[in-house]
């Protein structure tokens, strides 16, 4: 029987990918964002490629940033995706 690699092949399918959000427990990683455009406790809104994300909670904080990711803690209550023409 040929052993599965699920890991290897989900990591590998994620990071194929240009730009993907996790959420997971009280955190949402962005990955390749191009703008942290809205930052406070309820709402963080972002620009990914031609969508707006909108993602809103309580005690909302930015945990780590680099250029390209993004991880937020807090209570994640909904994320909205909005297309800019």
């Amino acid at each position: 029987m040929k052993n599965l690699h699920f890991k290897d092949t989900f990591k590998n399918f994620l990071f194929d990918l240009e730009n993907f959000i996790t959420i997971y427990d009280k955190h949402l990683h962005v990955f390749n964002y191009q703008k942290l455009d809205k930052l406070s406790e309820k709402e963080i809104d972002l620009i990914i490629d031609n969508k707006k994300v909108i993602i809103e909670g309580n005690n909302l904080v930015v945990k780590q940033m680099t250029k390209q990711e993004l991880l937020i803690e807090g209570f994640i209550l909904k994320v909205e995706f909005k297309y800019e023409k």
